[in-house]
Protein backbone atom coordinates (compact mmCIF):
# COMPACT_ATOMS: atom_id res chain seq x y z
CA UNK A 1 0.00 0.00 0.00
CA UNK A 2 2.79 1.87 0.61
CA UNK A 3 4.40 1.98 -3.24
CA UNK A 4 1.09 3.78 -4.55
CA UNK A 5 0.89 6.44 -1.72
CA UNK A 6 4.83 7.40 -2.79
CA UNK A 7 4.21 6.98 -6.77
CA UNK A 8 1.62 9.70 -6.21
CA UNK A 9 3.25 12.59 -5.67
CA UNK A 10 5.67 11.76 -8.48
CA UNK A 11 2.82 11.19 -10.80
CA UNK A 12 1.38 14.70 -9.94
CA UNK A 13 4.36 16.45 -10.09
CA UNK A 14 4.88 14.77 -14.08
CA UNK A 15 1.64 16.24 -14.96
CA UNK A 16 1.69 19.24 -13.20
CA UNK A 17 5.11 20.15 -15.55
CA UNK A 18 3.32 18.42 -18.77
CA UNK A 19 0.52 21.45 -18.17
CA UNK A 20 3.04 23.79 -18.02
CA UNK A 21 5.13 22.68 -21.38
CA UNK A 22 1.96 23.12 -23.24
CA UNK A 23 2.25 26.17 -25.86
CA UNK A 24 0.64 29.50 -25.20
CA UNK A 25 -2.73 30.15 -26.43
CA UNK A 26 -2.80 33.36 -28.59
CA UNK A 27 -4.43 35.70 -27.13
CA UNK A 28 -7.19 37.29 -29.61
CA UNK A 29 -9.44 40.23 -27.20
CA UNK A 30 -8.60 43.46 -28.42
CA UNK A 31 -8.87 45.12 -25.41
CA UNK A 32 -5.16 43.22 -24.38
CA UNK A 33 -4.09 44.13 -27.98
CA UNK A 34 -4.92 47.57 -27.25
CA UNK A 35 -3.34 47.75 -23.69
CA UNK A 36 -0.27 46.34 -25.13
CA UNK A 37 -0.06 49.02 -27.91
CA UNK A 38 -0.06 51.98 -25.65
CA UNK A 39 2.56 50.11 -23.64
CA UNK A 40 5.19 50.35 -26.81
CA UNK A 41 3.99 53.90 -27.65
CA UNK A 42 2.55 52.27 -31.33
CA UNK A 43 -0.76 53.72 -30.61
CA UNK A 44 -0.07 57.15 -31.06
CA UNK A 45 1.10 56.49 -35.07
CA UNK A 46 -1.98 55.15 -35.63
CA UNK A 47 -3.30 58.67 -34.85
CA UNK A 48 -3.61 60.44 -38.00
CA UNK A 49 -7.08 62.54 -39.68
CA UNK A 50 -6.84 64.01 -42.05
CA UNK A 51 -9.94 66.72 -40.72
CA UNK A 52 -7.79 67.45 -37.45
CA UNK A 53 -4.93 68.76 -39.21
CA UNK A 54 -7.12 70.86 -42.04
CA UNK A 55 -9.72 72.00 -38.44
CA UNK A 56 -6.61 73.19 -35.82
CA UNK A 57 -3.21 73.35 -38.50
CA UNK A 58 -4.89 74.09 -41.62
CA UNK A 59 -2.51 77.45 -41.40
CA UNK A 60 0.88 75.20 -41.13
CA UNK A 61 -0.17 73.02 -43.94
CA UNK A 62 -0.83 75.07 -47.05
CA UNK A 63 0.98 78.11 -45.80
CA UNK A 64 4.52 79.80 -46.09
CA UNK A 65 7.07 78.03 -43.59
CA UNK A 66 6.77 79.47 -40.16
CA UNK A 67 9.50 77.85 -38.47
CA UNK A 68 12.12 80.75 -37.20
CA UNK A 69 15.98 80.87 -37.96
CA UNK A 70 17.04 78.77 -34.95
CA UNK A 71 14.35 75.49 -35.92
CA UNK A 72 15.74 75.82 -40.03
CA UNK A 73 19.56 76.91 -38.89
CA UNK A 74 20.51 72.70 -38.75
CA UNK A 75 19.20 72.28 -41.90
CA UNK A 76 20.53 74.53 -43.38
CA UNK A 77 23.98 73.35 -42.03
CA UNK A 78 23.56 70.15 -43.06
CA UNK A 79 22.81 71.45 -46.51
CA UNK A 80 25.62 73.78 -46.63
CA UNK A 81 27.98 70.57 -45.49
CA UNK A 82 26.54 68.31 -48.12
CA UNK A 83 27.30 70.98 -50.92
CA UNK A 84 30.65 71.39 -49.52
CA UNK A 85 31.30 67.83 -50.09
CA UNK A 86 29.60 67.76 -53.47
CA UNK A 87 32.09 70.00 -54.47
CA UNK A 88 35.11 68.98 -52.57
CA UNK A 89 34.32 65.34 -54.49
CA UNK A 90 33.63 67.23 -57.85
CA UNK A 91 37.01 69.00 -57.29
CA UNK A 92 38.67 65.54 -56.14
CA UNK A 93 37.19 63.85 -59.64
CA UNK A 94 38.52 66.48 -62.08
CA UNK A 95 42.10 66.28 -60.15
CA UNK A 96 41.61 62.77 -60.92
CA UNK A 97 40.49 63.09 -64.86
CA UNK A 98 43.28 65.45 -65.66
CA UNK A 99 46.18 63.51 -64.15
CA UNK A 100 44.74 60.74 -65.97
CA UNK A 101 44.54 62.66 -69.28
CA UNK A 102 48.17 63.53 -69.04
CA UNK A 103 49.21 60.32 -68.55
CA UNK A 104 47.37 58.66 -71.52
CA UNK A 105 48.97 62.40 -73.10
CA UNK A 106 52.70 61.40 -71.86
CA UNK A 107 52.18 58.12 -73.52
CA UNK A 108 50.90 58.68 -76.41
CA UNK A 109 52.19 61.51 -77.80
CA UNK A 110 56.07 60.44 -77.65
CA UNK A 111 57.60 63.85 -77.35
CA UNK A 112 60.74 62.56 -76.35
CA UNK A 113 60.77 60.85 -79.61
CA UNK A 114 59.62 64.24 -81.55
CA UNK A 115 62.40 66.49 -79.13
CA UNK A 116 65.19 64.27 -79.03
CA UNK A 117 65.66 61.48 -81.06
CA UNK A 118 63.68 61.77 -84.46
CA UNK A 119 66.04 63.80 -86.68
CA UNK A 120 69.55 61.77 -84.80
CA UNK A 121 67.67 58.65 -85.36
CA UNK A 122 66.60 59.74 -89.00
CA UNK A 123 69.95 61.10 -89.73
CA UNK A 124 71.29 57.92 -88.69
CA UNK A 125 69.54 55.46 -90.81
CA UNK A 126 70.47 58.12 -93.83
CA UNK A 127 73.70 58.16 -93.27
CA UNK A 128 73.38 53.65 -92.79
CA UNK A 129 71.59 54.15 -96.32
CA UNK A 130 74.44 55.68 -98.20
CA UNK A 131 77.32 53.52 -96.47
CA UNK A 132 75.39 50.56 -97.79
CA UNK A 133 75.44 51.71 -101.50
CA UNK A 134 79.18 52.46 -100.74
CA UNK A 135 80.02 48.74 -99.43
CA UNK A 136 78.13 47.14 -102.56
CA UNK A 137 80.89 49.41 -104.35
CA UNK A 138 83.15 48.65 -102.08
CA UNK A 139 82.29 44.66 -102.96
CA UNK A 140 81.65 43.55 -99.83
CA UNK A 141 79.87 40.42 -99.58
CA UNK A 142 76.41 39.71 -100.04
CA UNK A 143 76.07 37.60 -96.99
CA UNK A 144 78.01 40.77 -94.94
CA UNK A 145 75.40 43.04 -96.23
CA UNK A 146 72.32 41.30 -95.81
CA UNK A 147 73.41 41.00 -91.99
CA UNK A 148 74.32 44.76 -92.00
CA UNK A 149 70.34 45.24 -93.79
CA UNK A 150 68.92 43.27 -91.10
CA UNK A 151 70.65 44.54 -87.92
CA UNK A 152 69.52 47.69 -89.48
CA UNK A 153 65.63 46.69 -89.78
CA UNK A 154 65.56 45.01 -86.81
CA UNK A 155 66.87 48.29 -84.42
CA UNK A 156 63.90 50.39 -86.46
CA UNK A 157 61.45 47.54 -85.76
CA UNK A 158 61.82 47.79 -82.05
CA UNK A 159 61.73 51.88 -82.58
CA UNK A 160 58.14 51.24 -84.25
CA UNK A 161 57.06 48.99 -81.41
CA UNK A 162 58.29 51.90 -78.69
CA UNK A 163 56.71 54.50 -80.46
CA UNK A 164 53.38 52.93 -80.49
CA UNK A 165 53.58 51.09 -76.79
CA UNK A 166 51.14 52.37 -74.30
CA UNK A 167 53.97 53.27 -71.48
CA UNK A 168 55.51 56.26 -69.69
CA UNK A 169 57.21 58.71 -72.09
CA UNK A 170 60.56 58.24 -69.39
CA UNK A 171 60.82 54.37 -69.98
CA UNK A 172 60.40 55.63 -74.27
CA UNK A 173 63.25 57.72 -74.24
CA UNK A 174 65.00 55.08 -72.92
CA UNK A 175 65.06 52.46 -75.21
CA UNK A 176 64.95 55.17 -77.93
CA UNK A 177 68.23 55.99 -76.48
CA UNK A 178 69.38 52.55 -76.62
CA UNK A 179 68.31 52.09 -80.03
CA UNK A 180 70.48 55.28 -81.16
CA UNK A 181 73.40 53.86 -79.40
CA UNK A 182 72.48 50.53 -81.60
CA UNK A 183 72.53 52.53 -84.91
CA UNK A 184 75.91 54.53 -83.90
CA UNK A 185 77.12 50.74 -83.73
CA UNK A 186 75.75 49.65 -87.07
CA UNK A 187 77.17 52.76 -88.93
CA UNK A 188 80.72 51.77 -87.08
CA UNK A 189 80.78 48.43 -88.48
CA UNK A 190 80.00 49.89 -91.74
CA UNK A 191 82.65 52.12 -91.82
CA UNK A 192 85.04 49.70 -90.97
CA UNK A 193 83.88 47.11 -92.76
CA UNK A 194 84.05 49.42 -96.10
CA UNK A 195 87.66 50.62 -94.86
CA UNK A 196 88.68 46.87 -94.71
CA UNK A 197 87.40 46.45 -98.77
CA UNK A 198 88.53 49.38 -99.90
CA UNK A 199 92.20 48.55 -98.32
CA UNK A 200 92.22 44.83 -99.46
CA UNK A 201 91.87 46.13 -102.93
CA UNK A 202 95.26 48.16 -103.01
CA UNK A 203 97.11 45.54 -102.08
CA UNK A 204 99.26 43.91 -104.95
CA UNK A 205 98.11 40.77 -105.93
CA UNK A 206 100.50 37.83 -106.44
Amino acid sequence: MKKPLLLAPVLLLSLVEALGQTPPVPVKSPNTRYQLEREVITRWNKFNPKWYFILFHNKYRKGPDRRNMKQLLPIMAALRLNTADTEQEDENVTEIRDQELFKMADRSLNKSWFLLYENKINGLNNRIARLNAEAITAGVGLDVLLALKGEQERINADIQLTKEAYQDDAKKAERFRVALEDLSTLRGYYLRIISLFQTSKNFPKK
